[in-house]
């Protein structure tokens, strides 16, 4: 059989293409704003509608195309950015493969007009979904404007699994605003369904921008890094310790301008604080590098986010010690008189309470450990004014002893509760022990009353004495108000102040009281890591909310919060994991108990 290989038909190949190439609308907006920026422009507008489903349309004032090369543009591999093989390793504008027109006039309708300062008439090509460009005159000043709508029209399956149009709507937003971050000289906005959302004047610097995208409060936060030499030029701005957040979501990196992601180079900026980062939290950094165009390829992926250099190793090294030499000279890390000035032999100083350094403990008497072969006792409630709900106490010798009894669901037996390093609940069952993990058991029954309230039309709410006022990053507004209803709902009060800045000024009553004042800000962080994809709204916000609003590890909980703790646990529906998945509590039996003990039955 000879017919069984075929050359695929050219609209089919681009359909294939537009696969890797066009994954969303935010991709299509990439795009076409990488494209408004390599022709030169110095004004780039961009509007939406429903989340770029409906429609994307890109104008900007750049150089523009004739009508020959307007018509071409749409063929595949057709570009106006390299001309040989040796450009393909000194890359220097974002487009370069000729891909993106052609897999986005496949899968949907596209409407670009454009002209020239040489032109007398500009040309407008019309073409849906692959088919023949239709091309007739059009009047337009110098620059060119591409209109996208109905995407994926032809391709049910691929429309069918994009997101609510708010979360389409947030991606688009971090796409323009990562990249006006880039280019500060260069004028953006944004209008979503009619609406000017973003606005960045085009400005002289990239500290004015990078206000204008992450919120003066931040910024004010941060610390200026610079380092040069022969290999790399870095400049841009970390956080100091104390404005870190609970995820990586605000690690920007530029290479030569390109927003990319690199696992290799946010690690280096992680490193480069040594141990003065306080436990589970990352810094906010906005990192651009300069080298070469012969020393980095960007033709790894169609997204061209991922990267490689020549010598990573060596950038690596650099970035990191230009990392401490910016937390050296700032104010954050005290700087003593060496005998060897070598940046590679420097190693910050340790902030207090970390393992180099004294903390308050070394002044005050430690905490005595959990006495596994009897109860320790102590003296009133450990953890002030917050608790679960009144129960009887169990006392002896008129002090509330640590171990206590509760009622075993399936057996109908007692269940003796020990606290372990202020972490697990020990508890005593007929056939063994059960280890339970305290802030995963928390986070199950928080989860499950969280999703519960945002049933209903209202939830209880606890007055902040001190409303908290922050401002927010661009890309968290926007997932901010996607789910202004839901948090509302939920129990907190929160008021849009200004472009950037909202004010919280109550919480839910079912939050720990300790910390409610950056609990918001916590979980808007997490909320913003959390991938979308196959939980619903409700769910993201309970998972978030549960996250960091209950009990933590090192908390100590009293007999009367373990008892209920546990009982409130064995009422949910899934007792026995985390929402994300993680297990809550480790049975033992008492027969593998013997068995470690070399004992038979």
């Amino acid at each position: 059989m000879s017919d069984q290989i075929k050359v695929l038909p050219e609209n089919l190949a681009n359909k294939i293409a537009a696969g890797e190439v066009i994954e969303r609308p935010a991709s299509v907006v990439k795009e076409l704003v990488e494209n408004a920026i390599d022709a030169g422009g110095s004004r780039v507008a961009v509007e939406i509608k429903a989340g770029g489903k409906q429609l994307i349309r890109v104008m900007d004032n750049g150089r523009g195309m004739s009508r020959e090369d307007a018509v071409l543009a749409f063929e595949r591999h057709a570009t106006s950015k390299i001309d040989n093989e040796d450009d393909l390793y000194r890359i220097g504008t974002f487009g370069f493969r000729g891909e993106a027109l052609a897999s986005i006039a496949s899968v949907a309708r596209v409407d670009l007009t454009t002209n020239t300062a040489e032109e007398e008439a500009g040309s407008r090509i019309r073409i849906d979904g692959g088919a023949a460009p239709r091309v007739t005159d059009a009047g337009r000043a110098e620059g060119t404007t591409i209109s996208v709508s109905q995407l994926f029209y032809n391709v049910p399956a691929r429309r069918k699994f994009l997101r609510t149009t708010g979360t389409e709507t947030r991606h688009i937003v971090s796409v323009v605003s990562t990249t006006a971050m880039a280019y500060p000289e260069v004028a953006f906005s944004l209008t979503i369904d009619g609406r000017e959302s973003l606005s960045f004047p085009a400005v002289s610097n990239t500290y004015v921008r990078a206000q204008a995208v992450m919120g003066n409060t931040l910024m004010n936060q941060m610390i200026p890094v610079t380092y040069d030499d022969e290999l790399v030029k870095i400049h841009g701005f970390i956080s100091r310790p104390d404005a870190t957040r609970v995820s990586r979501t605000h690690q920007y990196l530029f290479i030569n301008q390109r927003p990319v992601s690199s696992r290799a180079l946010n690690h280096a900026v992680f490193e480069g604080y040594g141990s003065i980062l306080p436990r589970d939290r990352y810094p906010v950094s906005i990192i651009f590098l300069a080298v070469d165009l012969d020393q980095v390829d960007v033709n790894v992926h169609p997204a061209k986010r991922e990267i490689r250099f020549s010598d990573e190793s060596s950038v690596y090294k650099r970035l990191l010690q230009a990392v401490r030499l910016a937390l050296q000279n700032s104010d954050v890390v005290p700087v003593f008189e060496t005998d060897t000035p070598d940046i590679s032999d420097m190693t910050p100083a340790a902030a207090p309470g970390t393992g180099n350094a004294p903390g308050p403990e070394s002044t005050m008497e430690r905490r005595t450990q959990i006495d596994l072969f009897g109860p320790e006792r102590r003296g009133g409630d450990a953890t002030g004014d917050w608790t679960y709900t009144p129960g009887d106490t169990v006392r002896e010798g008129g002090d509330e002893a640590r171990q206590g009894t509760v009622r075993e669901d399936t057996h109908g037996e007692p269940v003796s509760l020990w606290q372990l390093h202020n972490a697990y609940i020990f508890a005593q069952v007929r056939d063994g022990f059960i280890l339970i993990d305290q802030h995963g058991a928390h986070e199950r029954v928080l989860f499950e009353r969280a999703l519960q309230t945002m049933d209903r039309e209202s939830a209880p709410s606890q007055q902040l004495l001190f409303p908290v006022t922050m401002d927010l990053p661009v890309p968290q507004l926007a997932l901010v108000q996607e789910h202004f209803d839901l948090f509302g709902r939920l129990g907190f009060n929160v008021k849009l102040f200004g472009e950037q800045t909202v004010v919280v000024d109550a919480v839910p009553c079912a939050a720990k009281k300790q910390g409610v004042d950056t609990l918001f800000q916590r979980m808007v962080e997490h909320l913003q890591d959390l991938p979308a994809r196959d939980l619903k709204a409700e769910e993201r916000i309970a998972r978030t909310f549960s996250s960091h609003a209950g009990i933590r590890k090192g908390d100590s909980l009293s007999q009367r919060e373990m008892d209920t703790l546990v009982n409130d646990l064995f009422a949910t529906e899934t007792p026995y994991v985390t929402p994300g998945g993680r297990p809550i509590m480790v049975r033992m039996p008492l027969e593998e108990i013997e068995r470690r003990f070399n004992k038979t039955p």
